[in-house]
């Protein structure tokens, strides 16, 4: 190199390693990627990160933009054996005849009733810790008396009539790579692991119910078995207990199996139980990161557990988050090694995204400064952003895929369905945009009450209520009436009069005051309403007409909700009474003065809210 001349240092990746204890992932970080790996958990000065326990919200909302994690927050929703029951559950509702790939499941103590109705003579169910992994708790079981309570498990049908390679039980490890939420970016591995219980099978009986290495393909429990035999060479990957996912299928194609439309099938349940959480992931990550519009900073690569039967149909058994990257053979060497470089690969880590990073944010700091406002995007610049960035991922993604193949987004949208099922289950049990939801009713018509008489009725709201100050926003239709021809009707069905504790009761009952009073409400009725005197000339006409106006307000509440005029009520309505006079002999006298309660929290329709007060003491002479 000539003297004087300055190279300029390359910018390198900082890979935070410090959470995890696989070699196969610092391996491929630091030698096939040339990237620099920092061991300090708490330094937050990095681009990527691995690490082996779960990301919570907090963590994620601390991230900067250009940085990137292997796991999403709430990703427990299919990846603990409760939360992917409970999802793949609600989902099974919805779409009984998509949902019926995994095995009948009960989450304990909950759903004890539902299991001991479904409990069969000689049937057996398997039942596994709610939080446990590698084959730690389970046990099959035969009889409902043998079941703890107190233990929370996950139980399920056990599967009697399994595929067997060799005499051998067996299930497949699939590895797909989630790389984004919102919307799904999801890509499947063609390599992957086929695991072997090292006990020749035969169907669940009360003399092998208890031989795990039997009815359990877990590595955990059956490499400590004197029979398992260990992968010496990855390049006899059909041999051992533990077998590569390609030899596998070619050996089930050697048998005259369909292994196109297995693996057809695979991804679509994968597809499937992914749609079963869509809705949470996204509602956390953008919770946590509203100003990302690439959609990249968690990934995850995930290790579906699947069974086949000898039907050759897949069941989805487990989804593990954090998939064991140990490296026991050479086998699990070239196998996980090939996937974790092909995952890190398809994400696009560059060190130029953190400087334009930083650069944005001075720049943006500078504007702030200069107009002393802090401009935010419109909604269509935010979607131009999205779209720029979707577009820059699928180029680049496209052209890094290695062994990977895209599940989604893809040209059939057949999971639209289900990913707006569990959208609206999300929804539901959340109690989110419920107002979006609600529909005017349709029963409703419109009636032209005199103009008088609805100032009257708006002006009779209790004081204590807050009134819309501007009405003339929000028009109230009510529904059309004779009031003629329906008046008994009306009066019949005013649950006041039914109940018997109607004002209109109270005061007939005593006719001295009747007749008084009466006059006073005719009086006041006729000055409100010159133009139709005869709709509230009387006490009765005027309450049974604010009474239906009220119910029929409650009946079509979804379409009332929305207004800011608080519903009438009863009990607070005003009649413009003029003020008693007390000096007036007939009209008050200490001696003969009565008291007549009126009750003022009156029971409605299931639904109604009113607002409670307590009970009114009214003196009327």
């Amino acid at each position: 190199m000539e003297e004087g001349v300055i190279t300029k240092k390359r910018p390198r990746i900082v890979c935070n390693v410090g959470d995890t204890k696989y070699e196969v992932v610092k391996h491929v970080a630091a030698k096939c990627l040339g990237w620099h790996l920092t061991d300090d958990f708490l330094d937050d000065n990095w681009d990527i990160e691995w690490t082996d326990n779960s990301v919570s919200p907090d963590k994620l909302s601390k991230m900067r933009q250009y940085q990137k994690i292997n796991h999403f927050p709430g990703m427990y929703g299919i990846c603990k054996k409760n939360y992917l029951a409970w999802n793949l559950n609600r989902m099974c509702k919805l779409f009984p005849n998509d949902y019926n790939f995994y095995p009948k499941t009960w989450v304990l103590p909950g759903d004890w009733i539902d299991l001991k109705s479904s409990w069969t003579k000689n049937k057996f169910f398997i039942f596994k810790p709610e939080a446990s992994s590698q084959g730690r708790g389970i046990f099959l079981k035969n009889k409902l008396e043998d079941i703890n309570l107190n233990e929370r498990f996950v139980a399920q049908e056990y599967l009697k009539d399994p595929l067997l390679i060799d005499g051998l039980k067996f299930d497949l490890r699939i590895y797909v790579l989630l790389a984004g939420c919102n919307p799904l970016r999801v890509y499947i591995h063609d390599q992957g692991l086929v695991r072997l219980a090292t006990e020749g099978f035969s169907p669940p009986n009360i003399h092998n119910m208890n031989n795990m290495c039997m009815h359990l393909t877990n590595y955990a429990v059956n490499k400590n078995n004197s029979k398992f035999v260990f992968n010496e060479d990855s390049d006899a990957d059909d041999i051992g207990h533990k077998r590569s996912l390609s030899s596998t299928l070619s050996y089930l194609q050697e048998q005259g199996y369909d292994i196109e439309a297995l693996m057809k099938s695979i991804e679509d349940i994968i597809m499937k139980t992914l749609c079963s959480v869509q809705p949470y992931l996204a509602h956390l990550y953008k919770s946590c990161q509203p100003e990302d519009y690439s959609n990249s900073m968690c990934f995850e690569l995930l290790g579906f557990d699947v069974i086949l039967d000898k039907n050759l149909k897949p069941w989805v058994l487990e989804v593990n988050h954090s998939p064991s990257f140990s490296t026991d053979s050479p086998l699990d060497w070239k196998v996980k090694k090939k996937i974790i470089k092909d995952s890190l690969e398809l994400l696009g880590v560059m060190a130029k995204n953190r400087k334009k990073y930083f650069l944005e944010r001075k720049a943006g700091a500078m504007k702030r400064a200069l107009t002393g406002k802090n401009i935010k995007e419109t909604k269509e610049q935010r979607e131009e952003m999205m779209a720029i960035a979707q577009s820059e991922r699928d180029k680049w993604e496209n052209s890094h895929l290695g062994g990977f193949r895209k599940l989604y987004p893809c040209e059939d949208e057949k999971y639209e369905v289900f990913i707006k099922g569990a959208n609206d289950i999300y929804t539901e049990l959340t109690g989110t945009n419920k107002n979006r939801l609600r529909k005017p009713s349709e029963s409703s018509q419109p009636i032209n009450l005199p103009k008088p008489a609805k100032n009257s009725i708006f002006k009779s709201a209790s004081p204590t209520v807050i009134v819309n100050k501007n009405p003339n926003k929000t028009s109230v239709i009510f529904p059309d009436i004779n009031l003629d021809r329906y008046l008994p009707h009306l009066l019949t069905e005013d649950p006041l009069y039914k109940n018997d504790i109607s004002p209109i009761t109270a005061l007939k009952k005593d006719p001295q005051t009747k007749n008084k009073h009466e006059n006073i409400l005719i009086r006041s009725a006729k000055a409100d309403t010159l133009a139709r005197p005869d709709i509230l000339e009387t006490y009765e006409n005027r309450l049974s007409l604010v009474q239906h106006i009220q119910e029929a307000i409650y009946r079509s509440n979804t379409k009332y909700k929305m207004l800011e005029t608080p519903v009438l009520q009863i009990h607070s309505i005003k009649l413009n009474m003029p003020p008693i006079k007390h000096h007036e002999p007939d009209f008050f006298n200490g001696k003969n003065m009565k008291k007549i309660i009126i009750p003022t929290k009156i029971r409605f329709p299931d639904g109604v809210f009113l607002q409670e007060r307590k009970t009114l003491n009214q003196k009327i002479v």
